[in-house]
């Protein structure tokens, strides 16, 4: 008996290891972490982000294994847990609130700058993408029956599709469209899914109408002709050319600064499956990049005002944080 509970003792302390070193937030800082163990953590916690960024600029003086042995000790959990309870709102000594109400005068202007910039930028991407300059729609369908080569009679099916232009006149156009049976399990979305292509190499100054022949399978092509609501039509322009300017669907992005487009990008992808979306961090590196430089975080405020009260909550993640081997 003691054998078989002297193993299980061995067995159970095996799993508890394999499971704390699967934890990101038991690794030592001095460690990079994978992408998946990034986002694992950041999708429970979005400030994460921010911590992971401090620790991957502390890589640049870290350059022995002085350096390296000095820090092992600290591990990414502890040094976030430092950064939570340092920007706590519960940390409420009267330093901090002074602090904080110095740093709120200093730089609430900031944000409202920030807010501003990413509003205007937002409305720019409105009135100039290309579902602004041009309209794609289906006008139904045109069918014509032949004998194949089976000597049986088939149906020959013909899309109607217009091209309107918006604002001024289209030199050229590239559209990607498909008639999506919505009882199907496969979705554009999906690396199987191919869809038809249109494209028009002439100047377009009104509305242009075609006739195309679209790629479908029985079904979606019988439930086309039975005009099942089931199906629904769906395009794309994925290029355009009007008024000497060439559109794409990254070309518009591309004239935003890097900030913001970081800052869209990540709030697009709030309603995926992975959303991991911090606000604030992302709305710093704007202030940082478009408003003033020399711009401060609030805990970086009061951690250069209040360094002695700092270094008693962690004197060793304090010290890294403030570390710089090049000095």
């Amino acid at each position: 008996m003691l054998s078989i509970l002297n193993r299980l003792t061995i067995l159970l302390t095996g799993c508890f290891i394999a499971l704390s070193c699967s934890n990101p937030l038991e690794k030592s800082v001095i460690e990079p972490l994978e992408s998946k163990e990034i986002d694992r953590v950041a999708r429970k916690d979005k400030s994460f982000l921010a911590t992971y960024s401090v620790v991957e600029d502390k890589w640049n003086h870290i350059h022995t294994s002085e350096d390296s042995s000095r820090w092992k000790a600290i591990t990414y959990g502890r040094l976030h847990n430092y950064l939570a309870t340092i920007e706590s709102a519960q940390l409420n000594s009267p330093l901090v609130i002074q602090l904080r109400e110095k740093w709120e005068k200093l730089y609430n202007s900031h944000r409202v700058s920030a807010d501003t910039i990413i509003k205007g930028w937002k409305s720019y991407l409105q009135a100039n993408s290309m579902d602004s300059l041009v309209a794609v729609s289906y006008e139904g369908i045109e069918l014509e029956r032949f004998r194949n080569s089976r000597k049986e009679i088939d149906t020959l099916l013909k899309a109607k599709i217009s091209i309107k232009p918006l604002k001024q006149v289209i030199d050229s156009i590239t559209v990607q469209y498909a008639f999506i049976n919505l009882n199907d399990t496969i979705q554009p979305a999906d690396s199987s899914f191919t869809p038809n292509v249109i494209e028009v190499k002439k100047r377009i100054n009104q509305i242009h109408n075609l006739k195309v022949f679209p790629d479908l399978d029985k079904e979606t092509k019988r439930m086309l002709i039975a005009k099942d609501s089931s199906v629904a039509f769906s395009a794309v322009v994925t290029n355009l050319y009007c008024a000497g300017k060439s559109f794409s669907k990254d070309s518009l992005m591309k004239e935003i600064p890097k900030s913001v487009q970081a800052y869209i990008q990540a709030e697009n992808r709030i309603d995926t499956l992975s959303p991991v979306f911090d606000q604030k961090f992302y709305i710093e590196n704007i202030i940082k990049e478009l408003v003033d430089k020399h711009f401060m975080s609030q805990s970086a405020y009061i951690k250069l005002n209040a360094e002695d009260y700092y270094k008693e909550i962690d004197s060793l993640v304090f010290n890294f944080l403030n570390y710089n081997s090049l000095q």
